[in-house]
């Protein structure tokens, strides 16, 4: 999958539901027997456990790791891995909607959208992913690029309408859960007055902290607040990536 799908085995845990056949796959993964970890998940997700369809979609995705001929233990499949993720979001794992907005904002193993995948996105946000929340401002962040598959022609983005208030709240909320790089976003929004009232010194503070957290932009973005601030703004304004 491109991007960075979620994979926490911690936090997968919550979503065991009790199942004893995903909680002896989790410790065969732990033990590093995963090929009798798939096995497990395969069992588990059969008989409906949300966290063994996360698991099983990352199987089939590639994502956990290589047998000793160095070949993925199942077969990579995209469209499976999509199907592993879409149970496991409709039934409330918050990693898994992240994973399946990904599939279908690249348009791996489904058809892209990035209509349905900003739907996921917001889910999993509802549901408690800071990595979710902060791609859901971006996705609305004005100084931001339209959000959708990078590299997508233009008539494949169906851009979502962009939004500074919302886009704050999001990176507010990401903040809040502890992502990194969602400080650097609202600093900028706080610092160009986009979406919310100008406030430089609260933008310098959230870097300071992001730059604490090896959040290198956040150096960029100090290093210009205080050496060239009209420039700084107008990078800002004129849509650049942060």
């Amino acid at each position: 999958m491109s991007g960075t799908p979620f994979f926490c085995t911690a936090t997968a845990a919550k979503h065991s539901h009790g199942k004893p056949a995903f909680e002896q796959a989790l410790a065969q993964m732990d033990a590093g027997r995963v090929g009798d970890a798939i096995d497990g998940f395969a069992s588990a997700a059969r008989a409906g456990s949300a966290g063994a369809n996360f698991f099983l979609g990352l199987a089939y995705d590639g994502l956990l790791g290589e047998n000793a001929l160095g070949e993925p233990h199942v077969e990579v499949d995209p469209s499976a891995a999509a199907r592993c993720y879409q149970r496991a979001a409709e039934a409330g794992h918050a990693e898994a909607m992240l994973n399946l907005s990904l599939c279908f904002r690249n348009g791996e193993g489904v058809d892209r959208s990035a209509r349905a995948a900003f739907q996921w996105t917001e889910r999993g946000a509802a549901a408690g992913c800071e990595r979710s929340m902060f791609n859901a401002g971006v996705a609305l962040d004005p100084l931001h690029p339209p959000w959708g598959s990078p590299g997508a022609a233009e008539a494949e983005l169906q851009p979502i309408s962009k939004d500074g208030k919302r886009a704050a709240g999001y990176y507010r909320d990401a903040v809040d859960a502890g992502h990194a790089k969602a400080m650097v976003n609202l600093g900028i929004l706080l610092y160009t007055g986009t979406g919310v009232e100008k406030d430089a010194a609260a933008a310098a503070e959230l870097w300071r902290a992001a730059l604490e957290e090896g959040v290198q932009q956040a150096d960029f973005c100090l290093k210009n607040m205080e050496e060239r601030p009209g420039e700084l703004t107008n990078m800002f304004e004129n849509h650049q990536q942060s």
